[in-house]
């Protein structure tokens, strides 16, 4: 049976994965810098090395600078065309109160269509990359808002830069402690357990707001970095959500 290749073109990085419908096969990542740098052809032809059953597929992209060259880069690899994602072909039906659907990213986009797909309503996605994003999607399966902040290596960026003292934190893992007994592990500790709070906080004052429950389901590049912060039995991590909202709308604008 023929597969799909799915592509997400992030600020931190390239995301990609073969489906067999709604079936994730495999995926790969790697660091946005790093194709800017070196275009990562040896990696990328490895992953779909062998799977020239793939007939198509398709690239959501917040980096247009990349867009077309991976496009290329790809239709080399396998010898079908892969098309770009242009929101307008889906914002027509898009449930939303908000001010503007056309500001709504295509991760954003993406994230909402997993989500009520997957996991039904109301539900509040948080998305950890980059920018970390909590998603409110209220019972009726409307898009309600979102709230943005910024992402845990984001934020050990602004410390960094913004001080004269404090070093950068390149690959931040989740301290021991909740508080540092030196200054890395200070800094660890705040920048985490401050997003802990923050995200929890949040979902805890949308089920106030609204005068319900919702469901809450943790995504995005470091969600599982903070698994064992947000319990199964309260929450749901799905790391994959994303690409898993974004082979929907393929598999849909196929149709």
């Amino acid at each position: 049976m023929s597969k799909s290749l799915i592509v997400d073109i992030g600020n931190s990085q390239i995301e990609m994965g073969i489906f067999d419908q709604e079936v994730l096969l495999d995926k790969m990542f790697f660091e946005t810098k790093i194709f800017k740098e070196s275009y990562q052809e040896g990696k990328i032809a490895a992953f779909i090395k062998n799977r020239f059953d793939i007939s198509g597929g398709i690239i959501f992209s917040v980096v247009p600078s990349l867009t077309k060259k991976l496009q290329g880069q790809i239709e080399k690899e396998i010898g079908v065309r892969i098309v770009i994602f242009n929101p307008n072909s889906i914002l027509k039906n898009f449930k939303a109160h908000i001010d503007n659907p056309n500001e709504v990213g295509q991760d954003l986009l993406a994230d909402i269509y997993g989500a009520i797909h997957y996991y039904g309503t109301p539900i509040i996605v948080s998305d950890l990359g980059t920018v970390t994003k909590n998603i409110i999607i209220d019972k009726d399966g409307y898009f309600e808002g979102v709230s943005f902040f910024p992402g845990l290596q984001t934020n050990a960026s602004v410390l960094a830069s913004n001080t004269a003292q404090l070093p950068l934190i390149d690959n931040l893992e989740k301290p021991e402690l909740f508080y540092g007994k030196n200054t890395i592990d200070a800094m660890s500790s705040g920048i985490y357990y401050c997003h802990v709070a923050a995200i929890k906080g949040f979902m805890s004052k949308a089920d106030e707001h609204f005068g319900y429950k919702f469901k809450k389901v943790i995504t995005g590049g470091f969600a599982s970095l903070f698994k064992d912060d947000f319990p199964k039995e309260k929450y749901i991590v799905d790391q994959t959500l994303v690409l898993k909202g974004m082979n929907l709308i393929y598999l849909n604008l196929k149709e």
